[in-house]
């Protein structure tokens, strides 16, 4: 309440003209664009985007629902729907879809258009019962045009966060903040361009993409004068203003847009969900802590094992083998060790003097930095069928991102068509393309690959003069040669609260560049100054996959799955994509993939001298790529993509177990009995929505090694709570909607405690002595477990299953082709496997000595808290639930764990244009 209180007095000044002006908007009956017009889904085409399209709110919005808890129309319409699937789903049939997912079909009905509008001559925008925006333009130019408007009209205060986010800017738009200062100076290490040479990849389009490229630059152009024509209007309409502005910042205005700010989005987007790698520097730290405790040899090997580069156990989605990242013999002149545990230092400044006692005190700026901080590295999941495993003959999908959960939400939903174009789908804000979605009589979607785009390079800092180089010095050897860095100055001026004592806070990043990419800092190899260098394969070209996108929603480029697959390839950013259409299935993953010397080792860092330079990019026949799964369908859930295509370095989660496993289970256990219908196939994806991946993959072994074990009355208890759970699925759910406790409480309560202390059990012994943390060893840059306690739904994505699982099958007697070498095993435990059954038993008991605390009882049936759900003082489906992160004044209820997708499509085609 304190927080909107706020809020509202901080808009108070323009309350009473947004009431009087708030009665507009083109309301009541209108002639609609015509319904499923060159559709060829003949309604088969569903999705759902919790909460609601609408994301405005106004100041008469926000006073209402300040008074009295009503929320603005269409900004929770979706929540239900989404929501209750997790129970609904078991009884589900074609038939009730429409209960859970929205009409995704072209147009929309006469008596559904709720209002028009016109945002210029040659485009008009119909708003539907969900507040859809159909936008039907005579030319692609006045189509980006309407789509710049509609965009900003729902969700302009969320583009402004995202813009200067990109661009490193945060601080000068919503006033001083340590955190805002801290995430300009780590955006701006990614991706630090000037306002012109942003412009510039706009207008290289035309040179490198041809025709393609001069209409993507076009669109780009009018897509931004959309936006500004939106802008202008709020400021004649203070009923089309998001009250969001002024809560933030009083007396803070939207600006004009330009081409540079689709380019801020597009690299914030691209670099968050679509790149992999850059985690050499940690690598080599693990292996020089290894190498320090057990040897060169030994400290390699285990090393090795650690890195799941290449498990040939690993779960994949196509099944043809691509190799990629394949190194030949390692040539040791190329690798480029850093001192071991040598700090990184300097870098653009952080946050200036003092930034504490300048910081803004608004608590919704506050809100903003927690909420981007929640923005997943990854997005998921696909379940396509082929057409002779699927009911009706035709193929389906059950398709779409994980982007975790805002409010307004992070995408929206544009339904887009001029003479050329035609598509409906989710859009990421401040880019203005269906970037997920269908189009006439095919569909499309995405999870995030991690593919390897990104190396550490050192590079060897000189004199110029001659003479010993400075610590931090900026120029660097390269081909012989002593060259400087290139320097660029990023300066913003950061205004606090009118209300608050302090000065403007000015920040100068001084970011320098080598011609590798930008330097992150600088440590030491061998004694000797080095800097720290990320080489991004994207860099100065995260605008240029619009040319993809773009050919994805173009009935003339995308007509079948092969040319809808040339398409993906012109998508630098790295992502898993599928398609289906009436007959066809198809898988391929982009990027912009680097081709490495078969001498240089792809997990360490590499000399930026010149003798491990890059020698071009994977051509796209090297790409994984499947047409019509041959196992009878793909599933993905960000798991490893083929076999033989490397894991990239900042990905050590590729062993036997990964998430997507839980999809294929519940998959194929339906396609036993014959073909699929689509609410089978949602049915499977919803039924491993639920389910705890440690507890179906880990427990299973876990409970037979210790089958016939004598062990304590209390961990017996526990065993078989476990017992039972894993009989019935190992699902973390209520046994009814609204319960306060999990239908298997005290066995989800076991197995979150149980899990780590099951880790540490087994590898202290080899990686405690770098430290250990609540949820993993900071030594090696994997997280135990990927819990939904953080909030996000998303989870199980990555962690320590698969080193667990390969651990107690050898326990149990098995050879697990991936199972730990003597480097490791000689150390499990404290002192080898040989050891291990007592070092589970003090795992055991611990577990069980925390649980009887944090529950208070010793009996072990009613216990329904983990030590975290009791701290937090939280039952344990609420400390699960999802919680929308607040992009704004109004935030949303939190809704029950489930593990699926964001924006999500249910499709099935059963005709197609003429072939």
């Amino acid at each position: 309440m304190r927080l909107r209180a706020l809020a509202v007095a901080a808009l108070a000044p323009s309350l009473v003209l947004a009431a009087t002006l708030s009665g507009g908007g083109g309301a009541g009956a209108a002639t609609g664009p015509g319904y499923r017009v060159g559709d060829y889904a003949d309604g088969q085409a569903m999705s759902i985007l919790p909460p609601g399209e609408n994301g405005l709110v106004n100041a008469v919005d926000a006073l209402l629902f300040e008074t009295t808890g009503t929320r603005p129309a269409n900004s929770q319409d979706q929540l239900g729907k989404y929501d209750t699937l997790l129970h609904g789903a078991p009884s589900l049939t074609d038939a009730g879809l429409s209960s859970y997912f929205d009409d995704e079909s072209f147009g929309v009905r006469d008596a559904d258009v709720v209002r028009t509008e016109q945002p210029e001559a040659g485009v008009t925008v119909y708003r539907d019962k969900q507040d859809v925006p159909h936008v039907y333009a005579n030319t692609d130019q006045t189509l980006a045009f309407g789509a710049g408007y509609v965009q900003a009209e729902d969700r302009l205060f969320l583009m402004d966060v995202l813009r200067h986010y990109g661009s490193g800017t945060l601080a000068s738009f919503l006033g001083p903040s340590c955190s805002y200062e801290q995430m300009d100076h780590d955006q701006l290490l990614l991706a630090p361009y000037t306002a012109a040479q942003a412009t510039a990849q706009v207008d290289a389009l035309p040179a490198e993409y041809g025709a393609q490229g001069t209409l993507a630059k076009s669109m780009i152009e009018n897509y931004v004068a959309g936006v500004n024509a939106y802008i202008a209007n709020t400021l004649l309409d203070p009923t089309k203003l998001p009250a969001d502005y002024a809560a933030a910042l009083p007396g803070l205005l939207p600006t004009p847009w330009t081409v540079a700010d689709v380019v801020s989005v597009a690299g914030l987007i691209g670099g968050i969900f679509g790149k992999g790698g850059g985690a050499e520097l940690a690598n080599a730290q693990l292996l020089e802590y290894l190498q320090q405790k057990f040897g060169t040899a030994a400290g390699l090997a285990a090393f090795r094992q650690f890195r799941t580069a290449n498990d040939p156990l690993a779960p994949t989605t196509a099944d043809t083998t691509f190799p990629y990242e394949q190194p030949g013999t390692i040539d040791p002149s190329t690798t480029a060790m850093p001192d071991y545990q040598a700090p990184v230092t300097g870098g653009p400044v952080a946050t200036v003097a003092g930034c504490a006692g300048s910081s803004s005190t608004s608590p919704i700026p506050a809100a903003i930095v927690g909420s981007l901080a929640q923005l997943p590295k990854h997005m998921s999941n696909a379940l396509v069928v082929n057409g002779d495993r699927a009911v009706g003959g035709h193929p389906i999908a059950v398709f779409g991102p994980q982007v975790s959960y805002f409010a307004p939400q992070i995408l929206s939903l544009l339904d887009l068509h001029s003479p050329d174009y035609s598509a409906y789908g989710a859009s990421f804000p401040g880019t203005g393309l269906v970037e997920l979605g269908r189009g006439a009589d095919y569909a499309w979607s995405a999870t995030s690959a991690g593919s390897d785009l990104i190396d550490t390079r050192l590079e060897q800092i000189c004199n110029p003069s001659g003479g010993a180089p400075a610590a931090q010095g900026t120029s660097y050897l390269y081909d012989g040669q002593c060259v400087p860095m290139t320097t660029e100055h990023f300066t913003e001026l950061a205004l606090p609260k009118p209300t608050a004592l302090a000065a403007p806070a000015t920040l100068d990043h001084v970011i320098h560049l080598t011609r590798h990419g930008v330097v992150q800092g600088w440590t030491t190899s061998g004694g000797k100054p080095v800097a720290v260098v990320r080489q991004r394969s994207t860099y100065g070209h995260d605008v240029d996959s619009v040319v993809g996108f773009l050919g994805f929603g173009q009935p003339a480029r995308t007509h079948d799955v092969t040319s809808w697959m040339a398409n993906a390839a012109q998508i630098d950013f790295t992502f898993n994509w599928f398609y289906v259409d009436d007959r066809d299935t198809g898988y391929y993953v982009s990027g912009l993939d680097p081709v490495r010397p078969p001498g240089v080792d792809p997990d360490l860092p590499v000399w930026g001298t010149g003798n491990a330079e890059w020698t071009g990019y994977l051509p796209a026949s090297q790409h994984v790529h499947e047409i019509d799964a041959p196992g009878g369908f793909f599933v993905s859930w960000n798991n490893k993509p083929a076999p033989g295509f490397a894991a990239a370095d900042d990905q050590y989660g590729y062993g036997q177990v990964y998430r997507s496993t839980l999809l294929v289970d519940q998959l194929e256990a339906r396609l036993a009995a014959g073909p699929v219908t689509r609410a089978q196939v949602v049915q499977a994806m919803e039924a491993a929505a639920s389910q705890d991946l440690d507890a179906v993959t880990v427990l299973p072994l876990l409970l037979q090694y210790l089958h016939g074990r004598e062990e304590p009355a209390g961990v017996t208890a526990m065993l078989q709570q476990l017992s039972g759970w894993v009989a019935s699925g190992a699902h973390r759910i209520t046994a009814t909607e609204g319960d306060a406790q999990y239908a298997s409480a005290a066995a989800v309560a076991i197995s979150d405690e149980l899990i780590p202390n099951l880790i540490r059990a087994l590898f202290d012994g080899v990686l405690a002595d770098g430290g250990v943390s609540d949820n993993g060893y900071p030594v090696l840059p994997m997280a135990f477990v990927d819990r939904p306690s953080d909030h996000k739904g998303s989870s199980y994505d990555g962690g320590w299953d698969g080193y667990l699982v390969s651990t107690l099958q050898q326990l149990v007697g098995q050879h697990p082709v991936d199972g730990f070498g003597g480097a490791i095993t000689a150390h499990e435990c404290g002192g080898g496997q040989s050891t291990c059954a007592g070092s589970i038993d003090a795992a055991l008991q611990r577990t069980y000595d925390a649980l009887v605390t944090a529950n208070g009882s010793s009996d072990v049936a009613t216990w329904t808290a983990s030590t975290a759900s009791k701290a937090a003082g939280l039952p344990m489906p609420q400390f699960d639930a999802i919680h929308f992160q607040a992009l704004g004044l109004i935030g949303q209820p939190a809704i029950e764990w489930q593990n699926r997708p964001t924006f999500q499509q249910v499709v099935q085609f059963p005709r197609h244009r003429a072939r």
